[in-house]
């Protein structure tokens, strides 16, 4: 008899001992011995990720958590060694690429945390669930360690994070982890960029305290979407994608069918490894509009720069790209936020 979605969520790690996970392809035989890393210790530096040298080192009103996406993919590994420098190396290229669109708006905090492989991220909410939680279980150390000693509770916060860590931080927000489980601690949010994931109303009905942006300058709030070509059915070859899913349009930060044209995409951005400080730029890159669970982009002036490079993400489905397309509207709108944030904080304080 084939096992429910709700025996698969509570199998143990031992449970898992023996079998082979992942798909498209499966990983060698879990052993729980063996393919667990140890736990980050969040007081050694070595468990943060250090800000490169042409990152803005001024300090900021705002502090951003940033919770990376996928980086580990090869053919053996369950789950990310932090002391593999390859890793980390890639992990340093999603605050270039990605996170940078908060340097010198907010102060970046991002923690190294046992990440699944890239094999078993379709496994990770069902099947592979025990090995999963053993990253959450990290990111929930690392917010406290963060909220104890970098914070302080002196300024307001930011989620951000991309993919696997869009997923990781919508599963801990619908869980009262991360701000949301109390009003008090809400009010501290400045809003949670949570792009290459899906939230529905059935994620927002387990945790009221969760709520969808609706213009430019909310707070409190979630921004999520998935970037999709025109191409009819390539909503449903997007593995991030969920059925009922919420869509914010980065062009006008509206959940609404509106047709956006690429006039309003400020600038697309492309960070390359060989020039890293001196990004490839296009001014009005692309138009978007929300198509049922997708943010679908056409009139694309330079195509060139969104291959498909990975056997999860094929041609047409554009997650890779989901900060690149929109950067400089996701860097104004950064900045549109944190503004919103602390004229409100100011109006309240001059009233009480």
């Amino acid at each position: 008899m084939a096992s429910t979605k709700k025996e698969e969520d509570t199998r143990t790690l031992e449970d898992l001992r023996g079998q082979e996970l992942g798909i498209p392809t499966t990983l060698p035989p879990f052993n729980p011995d063996t393919d667990v890393p140890d736990a980050p210790d969040y007081t050694n530096p070595d468990s943060w990720l250090t800000m490169p040298a042409y990152f803005s080192t001024d300090e900021q009103p705002v502090d951003v958590f940033w919770v990376y996406p996928t980086i580990l993919s090869d053919n053996s590994t369950y789950l990310m060694d932090m002391n593999d420098p390859v890793l980390r190396e890639k992990a340093h290229w999603t605050l270039v690429e990605q996170a940078s669109i908060f340097d010198g708006q907010a102060n970046i905090y991002a923690p190294f945390y046992r990440q699944n492989n890239v094999k078993i991220n379709p496994l990770m909410l069902t099947r592979a669930k025990s090995i999963f939680v053993l990253g959450q279980q990290d990111l929930i150390t690392a917010f406290a360690y963060f909220l104890e000693h970098f914070n302080k509770g002196e300024r307001p916060i930011i989620l951000a994070a991309h993919s696997q860590g869009s997923v990781r931080v919508v599963e801990l927000s619908k869980a009262g982890e991360l701000l949301t489980g109390d009003a008090e601690s809400l009010k501290r949010l400045v809003a949670a960029y949570v792009i290459g994931y899906s939230i529905t109303q059935s994620d927002l009905d387990l945790n009221p305290f969760m709520r969808i942006s609706e213009h430019a300058t909310d707070t409190g709030c979630f921004i999520t979407y998935n970037t999709i070509s025109d191409e009819e059915g390539k909503e449903k070859e997007g593995p991030t994608i969920i059925p009922g899913t919420f869509v914010v349009n980065p062009l006008t930060w509206k959940t609404d069918t509106t047709f956006a044209p690429a006039s309003l995409n400020r600038e697309a951005v492309f960070f390359k490894h060989e020039h890293p400080e001196s990004p490839d730029r296009y001014p009005n890159f692309a138009a978007a509009q929300v198509v049922n669970n997708a943010l679908v982009i056409t009139d694309i002036s330079n195509p060139e720069e969104l291959p498909a490079t990975s056997v999860t993400f094929p041609e047409g489905v554009y997650h890779m790209y989901d900060y690149a397309v929109f950067y400089e509207n996701l860097r104004t709108n950064v900045g549109d936020r944190i503004q919103a944030y602390l004229n409100r904080y100011e109006r309240s304080a001059q009233s009480s």
